[in-house]
Parts: structure tokens; C-alpha cells; sequence
């Protein structure tokens, strides 16, 4: 693993882009574009995204595979952790899931899950980094499992995510490494219906890498003998979504199948949830024959053939859309769509009552869809990525939100902090309505130094890194902020700013 410097932000062009393929009276917005193979994204308290690139095959190794943080209005802030040197990104393989710890305003902590190999050495971790000025430092490993031997590359998982009722435990998702995938009558050759290893399972660990004793098949604490005392449930074959009810933590995963059945299952501790002996409510490989074994736990929804490939989970929570209240939301890769399961049996929403398609979001050769989130104004944000060399994050709201919330906002230039700053610091703008905005430094001369931000920016309150060049002198510089609509210049502002190294 090597550390990359931060990067300068550049003058870009960025546009919105809107969609017929989503219900009446919402508005999609490309957020985020250019990404290379990205997989999973989460947001920060102050609305950075934080982004995982699996990496993606050049000549037989891999490119790309980093961490990538960005402002909330789409501007590339800094490479936070590159992995391109030690990633498996192969098939499924690569820089996959990434979490933000529930208290990271605090602690600063971002976890990953990545494939690593090194030589033959071929490993499933989980890394926890310290943010420091968007770059990853201080990289802690709190999951290593040897693959000791030759995978297919695929049925990896990846999905790492917090239980708001439990926040200093983490959740992550593997795959059954798709062993003995056609031998559904000899479940000694597939690992999900085992409970000594880690594979096709839902493990739950503590943010350090120590094992809970509260797990359910906790002995002895060694995974390495008697059960794997991390696993939270089993028999699942390639979980690729992960979700929570916010208020009682109840969970939800969305899994893919074989040839019949993607699931979604409620998950419950110590659950076996069938894999490989049934797929969806049926016997493996059947749509007749249904699976009526008493020690396996049926799901809850069943996606049929041609199979989706179900991915992103969000149980959606907020009153922004009245309609997904309570709902949970689910994404496929396969198709790029999403699908709106209305949940019954309140409060505990363990079943599902309709089942229906809610919007269509990429187009012919876009690729689908991998990771979505609920964003803290209400919005739903969803990640185009996957096998595409053009990611892009978008974001999905009633068309009326901003509207509502912005009709008193006014542009704005905020001081930057810290200041002094010896080294790069923030600031925080605010725009009345969507606009053309560039922020440019220059000395006291008035020579224009660098363009720290140039972007198509939505309405409301955003937040960047003032990046300028490392060899200023200490001093007095200025900054300025224009709003252009139409080409046609409606707000200006300059501040001060102090540099001492």
C-alpha cells in the first residue's frame, strides 16, 4: 500500500443532467461523474463523498484502485488512499466496500474492504484509515483472511456498513467464493452452510478487529478452531446490499442468486438463510419445488429470472418522500433500476407486501447500479458503478425540495478556516439557485495564483477544500468568488486569508 500526495483541484466542467426514466415529480441530478469502476460510497456529517474504484484491468494488472474524496458539489478533493499496488481487482475482485465510522466527525475513521494479493499471497481485508485533511493515514488492518486457495473471482461480497443501534460493531458481507456452485445436494463442497469459515456469511466484529462475545456461534474466540466466532448469520451466497431500520436496527440484505431466484432476506442472528440447498423459496435451482426445511429462514422477497442482480439496500426513513416511508428501496447491477418494497408488520417491517419497479436510471451501456444511500436532507443518492469507465453518483429528489428549502437562501462567501492555515483549508459558500461558481486565489498584487473551484453548482450551502499552490510564502492572499447565470455575472466576493507555515 503507498500514500499519494494530495492532488491540486483544476477548473473543471460539470453538468446536470436530468431523466425521464424516474417517477413524476422528482429530479435527477448527476452529483458525481467520472468515476473508473467505482463500487461503494459513503457521506460525511460536513457532505464529503467518500469513494471506492475496485480497480480495473490493464494488461493484466490494475488501475485505479483508490479512494477518492469528494466535495459535495462534485469537486475532486484529494486521492485518500491509493491501493492500486496491492488490489486483486480480477472479476469481482478489488477495492469494494467502504463505511464511515458513526462517530468519524470525532475519530475520523474510514473503513475498507479489498481484495489483496501480493505475489500469491491472496488475502480478504478490511483496513481502517484516519482521515487527515481528506488523506487516509495510520492504516490499521482489523480483518485478514487467507484465501489459501484458488478462487474463481467471484462471490467476494465486499459490503461493509454500521448498525445505527449498535455503532461500534461492523457488519461485512462474503461471498461463498462460488465453490461448488452445481452441487446443490453435497453441501460439504460449498462453504455457506459451514460455521468454520468465514465464507457466505455476514460477520459482525468490534472497529478494532476483536470479536464480540454477544455473537451468536462466539466459543472460544480462535477462528481457527470450533466455529468462526464472527459470523452473524450463514447460508448466503453473494450478499451485495446491506441495510438498516434506523430506529430498531432491524436488517435487511439484498442477495444475488443462481439461475432462479436474487432474495432479499430479514436478517436475524444465527439465521441459516438455505444456500446452497434452497435458492429464493425453492429448492436450489427450482421454481416448483418450495423450500420447506424448518432451520432455514426463507426471504422475504424474490426477484425472478431474468435475475437482476440485485445490489444496493436502503430502508428509507425520512418524511421528504411520504410515499418510501418505511419502504426499502432496492438497486440492481444488471439493469440499472430501482424498486420500491413496501414493507408490512410494523414496527418490526419483517415482510413485504408489493414489490414494484420505481425508477429506471442509466442507459444502454452505462452500466447499472451498486451502492444507494438516504442523504440528510432526504434525498436518495445512487451509485452507477461497477464494470463502467463512467461512474457517476446521482441524486434523486422531489422536484419541489429545493424549491421549498432554498427560496430564502442568498449567495454567500464564507471566511476560510482555518485561518491562519499553513496548509490547505475549507470554505463554505452558499448559492441561491443553481449557477455557474469559480473561486480563484491571488496575492496581494492581484496576480492570479491557481483556480481552486470551478463548477455547475446546485442551490444551498457547500462546502470545498481551498487547495493553492505548496509554495506560497507566508502572507497575505485574497480569494474571490463569482456566481454567473446565464454567462451573466449576479454575485461577487473576495476574502482575505493568512498562510503561516
Amino acid at each position: 500500500m503507498k500514500l499519494i500526495s494530495l492532488s491540486i483541484l483544476f477548473c473543471l466542467t460539470f453538468s446536470n443532467l436530468y431523466s425521464q426514466t424516474i417517477p413524476t415529480g422528482f429530479v435527477k441530478t448527476n452529483v458525481i461523474t467520472g468515476l473508473q469502476y467505482p463500487v461503494h460510497f459513503d457521506v460525511s456529517a460536513d457532505q464529503r463523498y467518500f469513494i471506492t474504484q475496485k480497480g480495473g484491468n490493464s494488461s493484466g494488472s490494475c488501475a485505479n484502485g483508490k479512494i477518492l474524496v469528494y466535495s459535495n458539489s462534485g469537486a475532486l478533493l484529494s486521492t485518500f488512499y491509493d491501493l492500486t499496488d496491492s488490489v486483486q481487482c480480477d472479476f469481482e475482485r478489488g477495492l469494494l466496500g467502504l463505511a464511515l465510522d458513526p462517530v468519524f466527525s470525532s475519530n475520523h475513521y474510514v473503513y475498507a474492504y479489498y481484495n489483496h494479493k501480493y505475489n500469491s499471497d491472496e488475502r480478504i481485508r478490511v483496513v481502517r484509515f484516519t482521515e487527515s485533511n481528506n488523506i487516509g493515514i495510520n492504516p490499521l488492518i482489523i480483518l485478514d483472511i487467507n484465501v489459501a486457495e484458488s478462487i474463481a473471482g467471484n462471490h467476494v461480497g465486499g459490503i461493509i456498513e454500521f448498525k445505527p443501534t449498535d455503532p461500534q460493531k461492523l457488519f461485512i458481507t462474503i461471498g461463498d467464493l462460488a465453490k461448488g456452485q452445481s452441487l446443490a445436494a453435497d453441501t460439504s463442497t460449498n462453504y455457506a452452510d459451514t460455521k468454520n469459515t468465514p465464507y457466505g456469511k455476514i460477520l459482525r466484529i468490534n472497529t478494532d478487529g476483536s470479536i464480540p462475545t454477544d455473537n451468536p456461534f462466539y466459543d472460544d474466540g480462535n477462528v481457527s478452531s470450533g466455529n468462526d466466532d464472527r459470523i452473524w448469520s450463514f447460508g448466503h451466497r453473494n450478499i451485495f446490499g446491506l441495510c438498516f431500520n434506523s430506529s430498531n436496527g432491524n436488517m435487511y440484505a439484498a442477495e444475488n442468486g443462481y439461475n432462479k431466484w436474487d432474495e432479499v432476506n430479514f436478517i436475524t442472528p444465527g439465521k441459516n438463510y438455505g444456500w446452497i440447498t434452497c435458492e429464493g423459496n425453492y429448492r436450489y435451482n427450482s421454481t416448483s419445488t418450495l423450500c420447506d426445511f424448518a432451520n432455514f429462514t426463507n426471504p422475504i422477497a424474490e426477484f425472478g429470472t431474468p435475475l437482476p442482480g440485485i445490489t444496493g439496500c436502503l430502508f428509507y426513513s425520512s418524511s421528504v418522500i411520504p410515499s418510501l416511508t418505511n419502504h426499502l428501496l432496492i438497486a440492481d447491477n444488471d439493469n440499472g433500476r430501482m424498486y420500491n418494497l413496501t414493507l408490512g408488520n410494523a414496527p418490526a417491517y419483517d415482510i413485504v407486501t408489493s414489490n414494484v419497479q420505481w425508477a429506471d436510471l442509466t442507459g444502454s451501456g452505462e452500466g447499472g447500479l451498486t451502492t444507494i444511500k438516504q442523504g440528510p436532507e432526504g434525498c436518495i443518492y445512487a451509485m452507477n458503478g461497477g464494470y463502467t469507465t463512467t461512474g457517476k453518483i446521482y441524486k434523486i429528489c422531489p422536484s419541489d425540495l429545493s424549491l421549498e428549502e432554498n427560496k430564502s437562501l442568498a449567495n454567500e462567501l464564507g471566511q476560510n478556516y482555518p485561518n491562519p492555515s499553513s496548509g490547505n483549508s475549507m470554505i463554505d459558500f452558499t448559492i441561491a439557485k443553481t449557477a455557474d461558481v469559480s473561486i480563484t486565489i491571488y496575492d496581494e498584487t492581484g496576480r492570479k495564483l491557481s483556480c481552486a473551484y470551478s463548477q455547475t453548482t446546485s442551490s444551498g450551502t457547500h462546502t470545498v477544500q481551498l487547495n493553492y499552490p505548496m509554495d506560497l510564502k507566508n502572507g497575505n492572499y485574497f480569494y474571490t468568488m463569482e456566481v454567473k447565470e446565464n454567462n451573466t455575472l449576479v454575485f461577487t466576493s473576495t476574502k482575505r486569508m493568512l498562510i503561516i507555515k
